[in-house]
Order: C-alpha cells, then structure tokens, then sequence
C-alpha cells in the first residue's frame, strides 16, 4: 500500500505557512498538519482553501503555540496518535515556519529559536531515514551577508535578524549531528525572501507569499537533497 508523505508545517494558519499547507495539501498523496497557536484559525484557514485539496490528501489543523512545553506535547500527541491509526510510520518532514519578528527580544529568540529547538526535540523519534527537517529561516540571518564590503544589507530588523542567525546555526548543527549518526535526515535553512505578510506588517515592496513559500512545498517535497545548506529560490545564500 502506498503511503503518503507525512508533513507537519507550523505557524499554518496564514502568510507563509498557510500558502505552503494549500500548496502541498493540492498534491496528490500528502498528509499535512496544519500547526496554528488557536485552533479555530487553522480551521478558518483550511476552509479558505478546502476546496483544492486533492482527493489523495489531507489536511489536519493542529494546536501548537511553540513557546508552550504542554502544546508542544499536545500537538506532538496528536500527530503521533493521527499516525498510528493511519498505519502510517513515520512524519517525513518538519517545517519550522512559526516566527515573529517584532516585540521583545526575549519574546523574539523564545519562539525564533528555543521555542523551534525545543519542538525539534520533540518530533525528532517520529522522523525518519530520508526525512528532513526544514527550518524557514531569512536573509537577514546570513552573517556573510551583512559583513560582506560593500555591505550588502544594512542592519535591521536587529533582534529578529540575530535570531534567524541562530538558527541558522542550529540547523549547520543538528546536520553535523544527524550525518554522525548516520540518521539519512538533513536538516536545511530556507529563505522565502520577503513577502507581503503580518510578520513585516505586509509591507508593500514585499512579494506574494503564494509565490515565497513555493522554495518551502518543493523541499518538502524533495526526498533526496543536500543537507546543511540554506537555499532561496535562486540557489543557494552563504551563512
């Protein structure tokens, strides 16, 4: 019997996020999660797009506010449970997603980077051989980038742009990891570029998420890519 790929996305409920879930769950044979701090948004979401769901695939929205151990554990039960009853094995792929990249800078690094550590740590077991963990990552996390002469960007965004850089470090990391342990899981940065979402307050010169979250569903989908690399829709960015 032909299992379907199994991916869990977070921070699903709009922007980005709900953009990919559409996108992958319009795939034949795709079982997504659909991670959102309230419920009832994914729900509202889904139905927005409900419609285009292939008939091979799935959506499940599921509550997950990444700052919170006991959601986390929650949403981590729910797939594990989803799983089992659907004689399916194993979740293929982890989308990292969820971000914010206003307020305090503790509030900032708690979901940016603790809170998609802490998750990672979570789902890691239930992720198999040839799975992938996908972290949604920035430009402005690329050091090289903003320490290039002449500058290539300028400092902004100062909190949010350290946080994606730590991140950035942690996925290096847990790809050195995974390759010790011969896991065949690879771990990757993404780059959506900027796109008009409530992360940036839509900010006009941004493009369509719908367009930004295509480089996130196409590696979702890959099941044979380089690990520890952090890619845009061009190619690759240097850390």
């Amino acid at each position: 019997m032909f299992s379907p790929r199994t991916i869990f996305v977070t921070g699903a409920n709009q922007g980005l996020g709900m953009h990919a879930v559409h996108q992958l769950a319009a795939t034949p044979d795709v079982l997504v999660f659909m991670g959102s701090r309230k419920l009832a948004s994914a729900e509202e979401a889904l139905a927005k797009f409900a419609s285009d769901i292939h008939s091979s695939s799935t959506v499940i929205p599921v509550q997950l506010d990444i700052t919170d151990a006991t959601s986390i554990q929650n949403a981590h039960d729910v797939v594990a449970k989803t799983l089992k009853e659907k004689n399916l094995s194993a979740l293929d792929v982890l989308v990292n997603n969820a971000a914010i990249a206003a307020g305090a800078p503790e509030a900032i690094y708690a979901t940016n980077v603790l809170g998609v550590a802490r998750l990672k740590d979570a789902f890691l077991h239930l992720i198999p051989k040839g799975g992938s963990i996908l972290n949604v990552s920035s430009g402005l996390g690329s050091n090289t980038l903003f320490t290039k002469r002449p500058a290539v960007l300028p400092p902004t965004y100062l909190y949010y742009s350290s946080s994606k850089a730590a991140l950035n470090s942690l996925t290096v990391q847990w790809a050195l990891d995974e390759e010790q342990k011969a896991s065949g899981i690879r771990v990757i940065s993404i780059c959506p570029g900027l796109n008009a979402t409530n992360l940036n307050n839509y900010m006009e010169a941004g493009g369509s998420p719908a367009d930004g979250c295509k480089v996130i569903v196409k590696e979702a989908l890959t099941k044979d890519g380089k690990t520890a690399i952090f890619v845009h829709k061009d190619g690759e960015y240097p850390w």
